[in-house]
């Protein structure tokens, strides 16, 4: 007689044996790996790159919620914002990356940047100076510190900055466009000049200094050089009012009164709103003997310094209004 044992060993069924007989592979499952704050630094450094700014903002601010003493990532979210012009939340950036890195000058300059945005030229100057004690071979953070000073009306000390940066790097076009500005300031026309010369050998097609050149050849009486230059800038930029109005005092001061009536016209057309060169207009239709063109150009001249708040140059402009009613 057989005997059979009631117990049995249960055995679980192969899934992946049948699967494989129907020709079907199976693969392990995709480990799932988090980001760490590298890699969100570096999709930062990418669209920073792309100039995608609000994205390297997003990237970088995930790195710093990672690793909340990420220098790098500090210092460009500074940079990006100050690109989207948040310059108040730039400087808090740069604030931490200060505060992790005392010693890194770039921090310092960037920083400095950002308060030129905010017209806070004086913190300009104290970021520059500490940027310039960490690295003294930067030639934009004189140029920078130059530019505060000489908007903070030091144009002596503008000019001296301007002079280390060109040291540094004598190629820089808009150093030497500065520097020239700062010396007209100082009445140093013929050096301003100078200075408008290289701005033009390193770039030709610059209209603001060939209307700068103008402007320091007028004050020295070279009205037809100033008028030459007025004209090279207007081939280069025919929307620039200011160049108009200038080269319409030039005509009125060679005594060609209707050239600068029409360049004031085309100051208006472009600027209707440009008080300087209604003034200039009725001043120059006084010595054609047009009272009344006069009148009504100076009328509009002093309404519109009234609504700028420049209530003296108004007043002059009423009281020459005054003089012709007489």
């Amino acid at each position: 007689m057989t005997t059979f044992t009631t117990t049995a060993t249960i055995n679980q069924p192969s899934y992946a044996s049948d699967i494989n007989f129907l020709g079907i592979r199976l693969s392990q499952a995709p480990k799932v790996t988090t980001p760490t704050a590298e890699d969100f630094y570096n999709q930062g450094l990418d669209k920073l790159k792309k100039e995608d700014l609000q994205g390297a903002v997003a990237a970088f601010t995930q790195a710093i919620r990672l690793n909340p003493n990420y220098f790098n990532a500090y210092y460009n979210l500074g940079v990006a914002r100050i690109g989207l012009g948040d310059n108040k939340a730039a400087i808090e950036d740069f604030n931490q990356a200060v505060r992790i890195n005392s010693n890194d000058a770039n921090s310092y300059y960037s920083r400095g940047v950002a308060r030129m945005g905010l017209r806070d030229y004086k913190g300009v100057i104290e970021d520059c100076n500490q940027a310039i004690r960490l690295n003294p071979k930067n030639a934009y953070t004189y140029s920078i510190r130059g530019f505060a000073r000489m908007l903070l009306q030091d144009n002596k000390g503008a000019i001296e900055d301007y002079n280390q940066a060109l040291g540094i790097n004598p190629k820089d076009a808009d150093t030497y466009s500065n520097r020239g500005f700062a010396r007209m300031l100082l009445q140093d026309n013929k050096g301003a000049i100078e200075d408008f010369n290289q701005v033009l050998r390193i770039n030709p097609k610059d209209a603001q200094a060939y209307k700068l050149r103008g402007l320091a050849r007028i004050k020295l009486g070279d009205n037809k050089g100033g008028i030459e230059d007025f004209n090279q800038a207007l081939r280069i930029n025919p929307n620039d009012a200011d160049t108009y109005n200038n080269r319409g005092l030039a005509r009125i001061e060679l005594g060609d009164n209707k050239g600068g009536i029409e360049d004031y016209n085309q100051a208006l057309r472009i600027n209707p709103n440009f008080a300087q060169a209604y003034s200039n207009r009725g001043l120059a239709r006084i010595k054609l003997g047009d009272k009344q063109g006069a009148i009504t150009d100076l009328q509009q001249a002093a309404d519109i310094y009234k609504q700028q708040g420049r209530i003296q140059d108004a007043q002059e402009a009423l009281e020459r209004i005054s003089k012709l009613q007489k």
